[in-house]
Parts: structure tokens; sequence; C-alpha cells
């Protein structure tokens, strides 16, 4: 491109060139002397590309509004489960790429949270020198990569080259160097479909199920999000609202959500920096969840070693007084009351407070929390009981209290994953016993743990808590044996976890094990909305079933059931007549092996199949999943998202393969709505029709 310098550069360097030839009356020298003095300046000139961090949406050239609707695609083969497969052709041009080429990641540094270590907090790469084997199983934890930058050795997602359509609006995103770059429509103009704008990914969130990606909104450090979250198990885009269990919802960028909510939990040391409401400045010490989350600070202990002059190659130097007085936290040497809250600083439904300093200084400066110190100097742990503020807003009396649906089940039980803390302290193993997280769990893989590192990642539990082991630590097993369970000894039925810890806790797009610590009870489950343990692995039974056996076992009263949940299988009542939260675990449950064991699967595909076309777009995934998981639907696929008219026939094409393929009349009972040999479709649509269509937000 010319430029004034350039100019300027070659008009003097013609007069110097007439000049030199007027003295020494030499032609190459005159014509040299112009030409040199452009090539320097050009050299020598800084790229012309805009540094004003607030322009990053102009960084890229511009480019032609997408004439097509678009779909979901990759760059190797069209996946449909968003729109038509359409792939995304390079429009750019060789002058294109050279511009773009010099952008990187750390160009938009000045327009994202970024990383600044405060406070004693050095970050967890300071670790590595002492103790390289806990940073190696940090490093392997899906702790370590909760944040990232969106480089492409962390991006999970096909974002090289992809058209991607959701409620009418289309996403174009391509990798340009190693920046991905999103054409997405103006949220300023939601409107005016003509109104687009390029934008930098420029961090993630997730690396285990799921990962969502943020972008640079050019407004200090504010990012907004990709309304598409990618999805590991399945290896496909979905939209961001079929993530959650919640109605289906406006597409939304949630500006600014990252920095306000993700971060306090998902990052180390957040200061939120917030200069308006529309606007974020985040700071934190370290992206994702570090060795300083849970041991706090690190300056302090690496100070006091150097000063005691001790050999840091090892884990356990010092004398016993030494280490006592060293300033590191360590969850496993504390009181179960404090190593708890060391996970329940995000593991809980809880709310910031002020403290002593006030708001303004927790926006600037982050709460005061430090692993070992009493977390309700700074935190308030929401539970019904606890808070006449939370009773009045979550009203498990009022039906228009729909946010008492977010967190909690009637009866005040959390119901969504994320917020273990609660239950494990709302539990008698806690309040009577000295259960902590750490009896379950261990955050460092043992060093005689033989399990792969990415299988011990996958839950961070310890070897004894995969079986009943973990229990039987302070439960004798002479007392908790057949005569307790009445199941066979190491049959799903004798399982501690199955029946005190039954997966009636939501999120991450499936059901979660509840860390409140109960027994079944048919009545307070059924007040609570919840499903019981008994019918999440016996799906093909009755509530009247479970309440007879519990009766004759344990001497639990039934409640008084209604006629359908008296002849019913309670699965069939939640699939067909309750909320979406019921809808959404039992459709999970009927996917899980050890309630397929138990139940049968003949019978679930056209009560399965029907959850295709469920007004929440996450109990359709969940379904399908669980659709997958059956003879001869493994490769099942359909639009989940799309138009209405595929979903019924892809509906109408499983009942119809149902039907052809019934073997016998083993499972054509009438708990399962079979009546003479055939589906009872007249009881089937009447209790479809009472549904409960009550809204749900599970707030994960």
């Amino acid at each position: 491109m010319i430029t004034i310098p350039i100019i300027l550069a070659g008009t003097a360097g013609i007069v110097v060139g007439y000049l030199s030839f007027r003295f020494l009356r030499n032609w190459g020298i005159a014509i040299i002397i112009p030409l040199l003095s452009v090539a320097i300046v050009a050299v020598l000139m800084p790229p012309t590309r805009k540094s004003d961090p607030s322009a990053v949406g102009a960084a890229l050239p511009d480019r032609k509004t997408p004439e097509s609707t678009l779909g979901q695609g990759s760059s190797d083969q069209p996946n449909t489960a968003l729109g038509n497969g359409a792939i995304l052709k390079d429009r750019g041009t060789a002058a294109d790429a050279a511009a773009n080429d010099i952008l990187t990641l750390a160009s938009f540094e000045q327009s994202r949270p970024i990383e600044v270590p405060q406070n004693g907090y050095t970050g967890s790469d300071s670790c590595l020198e002492c103790h390289q084997d806990n940073h190696t199983s940090w490093a392997n934890s899906y702790h370590s990569t909760m944040t990232q930058l969106a480089t492409p050795d962390v991006v999970m997602g096909n974002l090289e080259s992809v058209r991607l359509s959701f409620a009418g609006r289309d996403y174009e995103i391509r990798r340009e160097g190693d920046v991905f770059w999103a054409n997405l429509p103006d949220e300023k103009s939601p409107e005016d479909r003509t109104k687009r704008k390029v934008v930098p990914l420029v961090m993630t969130t997730g690396s285990h199920h799921m990962q969502v990606y943020w972008w640079a909104t050019g407004d200090q450090r504010t990012t907004a999000i990709l309304p598409f979250v990618w999805i590991a198990e399945t290896e496909e885009w979905i939209p961001r609202n079929a993530s959650f269990l919640q109605p289906n919802m406006p597409v939304n960028h949630e500006t600014g959500r990252w920095g306000q909510t993700c971060s306090m939990c998902h990052s180390t040391h957040r200061r939120v920096r917030s200069t308006n409401t529309d606007s974020w400045d985040t700071q934190v010490a370290e992206f994702g969840i570090s060795c300083e989350s849970c041991h706090g600070p690190g300056q302090p202990h690496i100070d006091y070693h150097r000063k005691l002059g001790t050999n840091q190659d090892s884990d356990t130097n010092g004398t016993d007084a030494e280490l006592r007085d060293d300033p590191i936290a360590n969850p496993e040497a504390m009181s179960k009351e404090r190593s708890a809250m060391v996970c329940g600083q995000c593991h809980s439904v809880v709310e910031l407070t002020g403290g002593e300093e006030g708001y303004e200084h927790l926006n600037v400066h982050g709460h005061g929390f430090r692993p070992g110190e009493d977390l309700t100097k700074s935190h308030k742990v929401l539970r019904i009981d606890d808070h006449d503020e939370v009773s009045e807003v979550m009203n498990p009396d009022d039906p228009a209290a729909a946010k008492f649906n977010t967190t909690f089940y009637k009866d005040g039980m959390v119901r969504i994953s994320g917020r273990e803390y609660n239950g494990l302290t709302d539990s008698a193993c806690y309040k009577k016993g000295e259960m902590t997280c750490l009896s379950c769990h261990k955050l460092h893989q043992s060093s005689v743990d033989e399990r792969p590192a990415q299988e011990w990642a996958n839950d961070q539990l310890r070897t004894d808590a995969l079986n009943d082991q973990a229990c039987l630590n302070c439960h004798s097993s002479e007392q908790y044996n057949e005569n307790h369970t009445h199941h066979s000894v190491g049959s799903s039925g004798s399982s501690c976890y199955n029946c005190h810890m039954p997966h009636t806790s939501y999120g991450l797009l499936k059901a979660i094990r509840s860390h409140t610590i109960t027994s079944p009870d048919v009545g307070k489950d059924l007040a609570a909305g919840r499903p019981n343990a008994c019918n999440l692995c016996h799906l093909d039974q009755t509530m009247q079933w479970t309440a007879d056996k519990l009766r004759e076992w344990y001497e639990i009263e039934p409640p008084e059931l209604s006629k359908d949940e008296r002849e019913v299988a309670a699965s069939l009542l939640w699939i067909l007549k309750g909320d979406a939260s019921q809808r959404a675990l039992v459709a999970w449950s009927m996917g899980w092996p050890v309630a397929q064991a138990i139940s049968g699967t003949e019978w679930q595909m056209p009560f399965l199949a029907q959850l295709l076309d469920d007004p929440y777009l996450a109990v359709r995934f969940i379904a399908r999943r669980s659709l997958r998981s059956l003879e001869g639907l493994s490769g099942l696929k359909v639009n989940m998202y799309g138009p209405v008219e595929a979903r019924q026939r892809a509906i109408a094409a499983i009942a119809q393969y149902w039907y052809e393929n019934q073997e016998g009349d083993a499972e054509k009972r009438k708990e399962l709505l079979f009546r003479d040999g055939e589906l009872d479709y007249e009881r089937v649509q009447r209790l479809i029709k009472e549904c409960d269509n009550s809204p749900v937000f599970l707030d994960e």
C-alpha cells in the first residue's frame, strides 16, 4: 500500500538524485538514490494494522455476509445435526491471508481477561520445582484446563472452517493462522440480519464433557459467548440453549458473564473489576482451578522454605514443628469443616458477601477467603432452612416461584451438579461422622493407583471409592450385609451408592449422583418431586411395588398413592407426565447399563422416542443418547434442533422399527402400559396431556 511516508521518501530521493546528477553527472546514482530511499522507508515502517483494542472487530478484513442459510459442517464431512451441513468455502485472498498471518492471540491480550498474580499468588508453575509429581497429576486433571486461551492445541471443537445455524441466526467460524474468528450477527441490532461483525475467539471454558468459546467484544476486557457448545462425547455442536435444562430461550451472547460469574470458580483469585453494568476489566491470578485454589497463595510458602534453607527437592522436608509452621494449606491436614470448605468455595450454592471491606473492595481485590480459613466470613452458603430470604424467594408452596426449581428440591435437597458441598454438609455422615470430600475423592493421583491418568481424572475418585469400601471404612460389613440390603452381595442392588446416593442430581446433560446421603422413602421423595432410588434401577416397577418393599424390609410407612402411581411403572409416569427435570433424569436412567440389566430394554423405545420432540432441548439430547444404547439404534441420526417435521418423522420411524422387532410378550405388562399385548395408546396419550409443564431452570 502507498502511504504518505513512502511518497515523501520518494520525493526526497528524486530531489537528491537530481542534485547528484548535476554535480556527478552519473545517471546510475541518480536513479538508485530515490529507489533506495523508498525501500529503506518501506522496511522500517511499522505494520499498518490498528492497535486500539476497541477495534478488535475491525482487525480482520471484511467478508461478505453469507448469502445462504448456514448449517453445521466441518472441513472433512458434513454434520447435519444443526442444519444443511454446508461447508464453509475459503473466500479469502492471498493478500488477506498475508495480512492476518501477523495476528496472533497475543494481539488481543488487551481485550480479554488477563492473568495478574497478586496478594501472594504466584501461579502453579512455581510449584513445579519442588512438587513435580503433584504438579503433574494436577496438570492431568480437568481442574487445570477449566479456562484456557483459545489456541489451536486447546480448542476441542471443529473450528477450522464451519457454519452453524440456530433460531434463524447464522454463524461462520474459521481459522486464520493461530487465531479463530467468528462471523456473527451484531447483538446490538438483533432484528437487522444485515448487520454482522467478525470477532476473535480468545478463551475457552471446559475440556472434559463440553467446551464453550468466548469472543472479545473490544470493550475493555469484556467477553461474550459463542452461542454453541462443542460436546466431547459425540463430537458435535449443539446450541448453548440445549446444554442447560431450561426452556428454549432467545439466543444470548451473555456479554460479561465470564468476568461477572464464571470466573468466580473457573479461575484462581478472580477480581471482577466491573467498571459499570456493561463493562469488565477482569483479572485473575491464574486461569483454571490451580494449585493455589486449594492450597492458598504460594509466595509465603516459598519464602518460608527459602528462609528455612531446607532441601527443596523433597515433599516431606523439615521437622514436624517446621512443617506445622508452613503457611501453605493442606486440606488433608485440616478439620473436616475447614477441609470441606476448601471445596465449598466453588462446589456450593453460594453468594459472596462484601465482608468488612464492602463490595467495592470485593470488586477490585477479590474475596478474602483463603484455604484453611472460615468460608462463612466471605461466602454465604444458601440453604432454604437457614436463610429467610431464600425461603421467601424459593417458596416451595408457591407454584409461581420458579426460581425455587433452579437449585433445590421442595424439601431443600440440592438438585444440581457442582453444588456437592451443600449435599455433603446436609448428610448425617458429615454431621455425625467425619466424612469430608476427601473421604471419596483424591485430588492428586496416588503413585499406587494403576488406572490411566485420564480414567482417574474423570471423577478424581480414590480407588476404594470405586466400590463400597469407602462406606465400609466407617460402616461395618457385618451389619450392612444381605440382611440389610436384601440384594445379593456384589449385585448393583447391594451397592451403597445406588441406594443412598442415587442419580437424582442433574448436570452436564446427564444424571449425577446426589451428594446428600439419604435412604429411599417413596413418600418423602414423591412430596419433594424427586425420583426415588429404587425406581431409578427398577424402571419397570410401580411406586406401589417400591413402597411395599420398603415397608416389608425397613418398616417405612407407604404414602397414599394415586391410581396411576399404583398401576403404572414409575419411570413411565415421570417420562410422560413429569416435569422437565424428572423427564431428563429418567431418560438418562433408561440408558444406564445398571438399570437396563435390571428392567430390560425392549419396552423403552417408543417412550424414549417421543422425548425427541420434548420442549426442552436438553431432554431431546439425553433421549437420543439413551435411544442409541438400544439394540438396532446405535447409528440413530436425528436433527434434534431443526424443523419439527423431521423429528416427527424420526419418532414415527423408531416406533415402526420397535413394532416390527418386538420379541415375545415377556415385557408386555400392564405396568408398562400394555393392554392385551398391545401398547395402550389411549392411556399413554392421557398421561402426556397431564404433563407437568411448569418452568424448570436448573442453574448449574
